[in-house]
């Protein structure tokens, strides 16, 4: 994306309780494309990584009133990034940008985050649904059924793409539209684009989990993705 440019970067203690954990993301905008990017990374370490799993046992948080309930990890570490700079930011490049489109996007724990992101500055009235692109990879399950549910009424472009095998995009155990890749996803491989939640008929056919496949999304290693930007949408 030679005409991106970065605005700013945050970084964040994202653990309510417990030892410190840090989530990262950061915006960018694009005048000829006339696109403005909210963009998350995923899990760092094993300490975030077991907090996250620990937390699917502890509950979830309302997302409003009618957009159901997301869990508790996922739903602080969006505000702690909002609280910490992100929402001034994007309220200033909406003030710059008003009529570009949002890109929101995020790997694993960033996807969960991304989804959230999306639909909080959609319900507070900052973007409507259809000036927001959503696309995740490797992304859990962020919230219940009525959340997905919200969720896909909300956006008209939403994809959570699911590499294969990575076994990230099942857990916790269910529901929102996924792109299946059974390949290494490069650029001439075929996709599987799924009509319904990842129910039985899409991605959760797929039994064996493969680790590498959370780690490696379109020929990128994610742990290293935030340095080679965002894909295209």
């Amino acid at each position: 994306m030679p005409t991106m440019s970065l605005s700013k970067t945050f970084s964040v203690n994202c653990s309510a309780e417990g030892p410190q954990t840090n989530c990262f993301g950061f915006t960018s905008f694009d005048t000829t494309q006339k696109v403005i990017v909210m963009s998350f990374r995923g899990t760092q370490g094993a300490t975030q990584l077991t907090e996250e799993i620990l937390d699917f046992f502890t509950g979830k948080k309302p997302f409003f009133n009618d957009a159901g309930h997301i869990f508790t990890y996922f739903y602080d570490a969006f505000f702690f990034l909002w609280n910490g700079g992100l929402s001034q930011d994007i309220r200033n490049l909406k003030y710059k940008y008003p009529d570009y489109e949002l890109w929101v996007t995020g790997h694993s724990l960033g996807g969960a985050i991304a989804s959230i992101a999306a639909s909080y500055v959609v319900h507070t009235g900052l973007f409507t649904g259809d000036q927001v692109k959503l696309v995740t990879m490797g992304q859990p399950r962020t919230g219940d059924y009525d959340y997905a549910v919200w969720h896909d009424k909300t956006f008209p472009y939403s994809f959570r793409i699911v590499h294969h095998k990575d076994i990230v995009p099942h857990i916790p155990p269910q529901y929102g539209k996924d792109e299946l890749y059974n390949n290494n996803m490069t650029t001439t491989d075929t996709y599987h684009v799924c009509a319904e939640a990842d129910g039985l008929y899409c991605s959760n056919r797929q039994l064996d989990s493969y680790p590498p496949d959370h780690l490696t999304y379109f020929d990128i290693n994610m742990p290293d993705w935030g340095t080679q930007g965002c894909p295209k949408m």
